[in-house]
């Protein structure tokens, strides 16, 4: 690692831990932004926020023709373990997801290239997003933002606690899945726990349904396609002794394959439309957003991994066989142009999206020497 990404080092340090005690909502990163907007002016840099956004924003330094990175930057509702050095103060609110350090890798990249314009050869655009976490996603709507003229790619990284810090992985074509909201609401007559047999038991019901459906997938969709739905919300009832009249159910559906997504779809409805005949209910079936499966761009992934060769990093290479069923809204950058999906390794304890969730700040060492060292170049 050169000695000037060093000296910037524990600046960058600093401002993650700041980010992850102070911890927002999506589409609520005020003070997030306000830190980001002030640390660029702080050196020497202009923020230029989102025309159709509250919050996040994107900064720029160099000249030509743009190559982006987008940095995430919005938490999650979840009470962090208060055994960390470094802990949330917001109740309830937590930087599961490792958006601490994509905001400080973000910021990172610009700090070391404001002394270092020379070494870029066109102009780097650092996108800070909001609600990632969100559905519909920031992304969705900084897409639609007037920000992509002249924009030849684009890039983002994400943290893995399960990959060695210094380790860095991608995978050629598809990286992540597609994700689809599935909306259902069950409507019965209601009535008595006690006479469960003269009406419609809702909750019986709905617990059926759940395991029909898959059932039903797993039955007309060949088994080399992979796929997955799970359901992450179910809600009805409001007393012991009363039978419901509505439940409803949230979840995902996920897919790698667009034609399957389709299908998946319609044999969804039509599954729901045999139940409720069946059970003598009223089925309300919504498919409100998708989130499309993100691919990566086979040029710009020959060019990172002739890099990583080039600077004999090969070692810490990880070329990954397989895509991941998580979905990242990072999708919707890529119906605009060309891009790369990069796993950091950040080691640390606890799985993502939980309390015990907490990486290695010396993750962001490697992490930005290779990312300059890329960027540099590419």
């Amino acid at each position: 690692m050169n000695n000037d990404l060093k000296q910037i080092l524990p600046e960058i340090i600093n401002i993650r831990r700041t980010i992850h005690e102070n911890p927002e909502l999506s589409y609520s990163e005020y003070k997030t932004t306000e830190l980001i907007k002030n640390t660029l002016t702080k050196w020497g840099l202009e923020f230029h926020s989102f025309k159709n956004l509250g919050t996040g924003g994107y900064c720029d330094i160099g000249n030509g023709h743009i190559l982006a990175f987008r940095s995430d930057i919005d938490a999650l509702p979840i009470n962090e373990n208060p055994c960390h050095e470094f802990c949330s103060k917001n109740s309830g609110i937590m930087h599961a997801c490792g958006h601490d350090y994509h905001t400080a890798i973000g910021l990172g990249l610009l700090k070391y290239f404001v002394n270092h314009q020379s070494e870029l050869n066109r102009k780097l655009r650092v996108i800070f997003q909001p609600a990632e976490e969100a559905d519909p996603g920031g992304a969705k709507i900084v897409a639609e933002e007037k920000i992509w003229d002249n924009v030849k790619g684009i890039f983002t990284v994400h943290v893995d606690s399960e990959l060695d810090i210094g380790k860095i992985s991608v995978i050629n074509g598809t990286s992540s899945a597609s994700s689809t909201v599935i909306n259902v609401e069950l409507n019965g007559p209601g009535g008595h726990t006690s006479r469960p047999h003269e009406t419609v038991d809702l909750i019986h019901v709905t617990s059926e349904f759940t395991i029909q459906v898959l059932k039903c997938l797993r039955e007309y969709i060949d088994p080399r396609d992979s796929f997955v739905l799970a359901f992450g919300q179910i809600h009805g009832g409001d007393y012991h002794n009363v039978i419901p009249q509505t439940v409803t159910l949230r979840g995902t559906l996920r897919t790698f394959n667009n034609s399957i997504l389709e299908k998946a779809l319609k044999l969804i409805k039509h599954f729901a439309t045999c139940f409720s005949k069946t059970y003598g209910l009223i089925i309300d079936i919504k498919f409100p957003n998708t989130t499309p499966g993100v691919v990566n761009d086979n040029k710009i992934y020959q060019s990172f991994v002739e890099y990583m060769s080039k600077v004999k990093n090969e070692s810490d290479l990880v070329i990954l066989q397989k895509p991941s069923m998580g979905a990242d809204d990072f999708s919707f950058y890529l119906n605009k142009v060309p891009g790369l999906y990069l796993h950091i390794g950040g080691g640390g304890t606890g799985v993502a999206h939980s309390g015990d969730f907490n990486l290695n700040e010396n993750l962001l060492e490697p992490a930005l020497n290779h990312l300059v060292g890329f960027f540099r170049i590419i």
